[in-house]
């Protein structure tokens, strides 16, 4: 592959996976609500299943594009609705003291939202579709880059997470305000998933 390609794939991994999505905004929400630390098993679901799905959109992308548009109609409902339902959650989520029977973030939830994120998988088939499939396809190649592909997210997922943490005082003050923020964040990414914006 051509450093040209290569430097091309990292600047749109990075657009893609550093800006406002479902896995960033939760990072964000969650750690300002519990921490950091207690988010680290959330983001690791997260990478888990990101990984999980680059794999499959790197060892499958020729067969998948054949049936993508019924793949790609089912899965945006899915996470368009799933997406909503998160951003209604968010808006109603009460300050840390005042929440009663309320779960941590966990690493199944972590690799469930992987696998109904219609960006993520939109990434990953675009990704190996457009910049490695024409130049590599030898296996350990396609692991490798699936492993690029779900590290370049990673980066993202720690800074929002961090950004979240560091929040976490303010949340505490100002909770209505940034859930309304977040929430309707995840609104515009349900709304970007259906291409309204």
């Amino acid at each position: 592959m051509p450093f040209s390609v290569f430097y091309s794939l990292t600047l749109t991994a990075a657009l893609t996976t550093w800006s406002p999505g479902p896995n960033n905004i939760l990072l964000l929400s969650n750690a300002s609500k519990y921490g950091l630390k207690k988010n680290l098993k959330f983001m690791c679901g997260i990478w888990t299943g990101s990984f999980s799905l680059m794999l499959l959109c790197g060892v499958c992308t020729k067969a998948l594009t054949s049936i993508v548009p019924g793949i790609r109609s089912a899965m945006t409902c899915i996470g368009t609705a799933y997406l909503l339902y998160l951003s209604y959650a968010t808006l109603k989520r009460l300050p840390p003291g005042e929440e009663r029977d309320t779960k941590e973030p966990t690493y199944k939830m972590g690799v469930f939202l992987q696998l109904i994120n219609v960006k993520i998988i939109i990434y990953g088939l675009t990704m190996f579709s457009s910049f490695i499939l024409p130049y590599e396809g030898r296996p350990l190649i396609l692991l490798l880059f699936a492993f690029y592909l779900m590290f370049m997210g990673a980066l993202g997922n720690i800074l929002w997470a961090f950004a979240g943490n560091v929040l976490k005082q303010s949340y505490e003050r100002h909770y209505k305000g940034m859930n309304a923020c977040m929430a309707l964040l995840l609104v515009w990414c349900a709304l970007r998933v259906l291409g309204i914006l």
